[in-house]
């Protein structure tokens, strides 16, 4: 598996979107408040991406077998990217729930997609193993998002650099997600 461009590009999928995932989860609250709402609105908006995060992986989880994996990736992806960058301009209870909705729904379905991409690319027989490689990835970036949103929130006194930083890594992801081609 590591010898082919999937792996790498999965990989990277991995890498690009999971600061987005975490920094953005661990932050959204802080950030909700410092733009005005007040802490239950926050709460509510946090639920709601709860909610859609859970229905989407639902959803999605229909699709996989009518069209390429890849193409759902790049929307989920796509759906982050916009979240991330919506919740910059954030002005009230609406919008929030508007950018963090779409961010939800992303998220509900890149925790489906990815590992059905792994186990149709490489089969079960192999999961394990390459799971075990990815997860590794998967976690320091978990781990590199909140870390580097606060940061960035220090540095600058605002998540707007932070939020802008993980649109862009999600915009990337898009595009991995569309090389990312079934190997032979």
């Amino acid at each position: 598996a590591m010898r082919t461009p999937a792996f790498w590009l999965l990989s990277l999928y991995t890498v690009l979107l999971f600061p987005v995932q975490a920094g953005v989860s661990l932050h959204n609250a802080p950030h909700l408040i410092e733009r005005g709402l007040t802490p239950v609105a926050a709460a509510s908006v946090i639920a709601f991406v709860a909610m859609l995060s859970g229905a989407s992986s639902f959803g999605i989880g229909f699709l996989p077998r009518r069209w390429p994996v890849r193409y759902q990736m790049a929307f989920c992806a796509t759906c982050m990217a916009l979240g991330a960058y919506g919740l910059i301009f954030v002005s009230g209870v609406e919008t929030a729930m508007a950018a963090a909705g779409l961010f939800g729904i992303g998220m509900g379905g890149v925790m489906l997609l990815l590992p059905v991409a792994w186990a149709d690319y490489f089969g079960r027989e192999s999961y394990g193993a390459i799971r075990g490689v990815a997860l590794s990835l998967q976690v320091t970036a978990q781990a590199a998002g909140p870390l580097a949103s606060g940061m960035l929130r220090d540095w600058s006194g605002t998540y707007t650099d932070s939020l802008l930083l993980f649109g862009t890594l999600a915009t990337l992801a898009v595009f991995a997600a569309l090389l990312a081609q079934r190997p032979r």
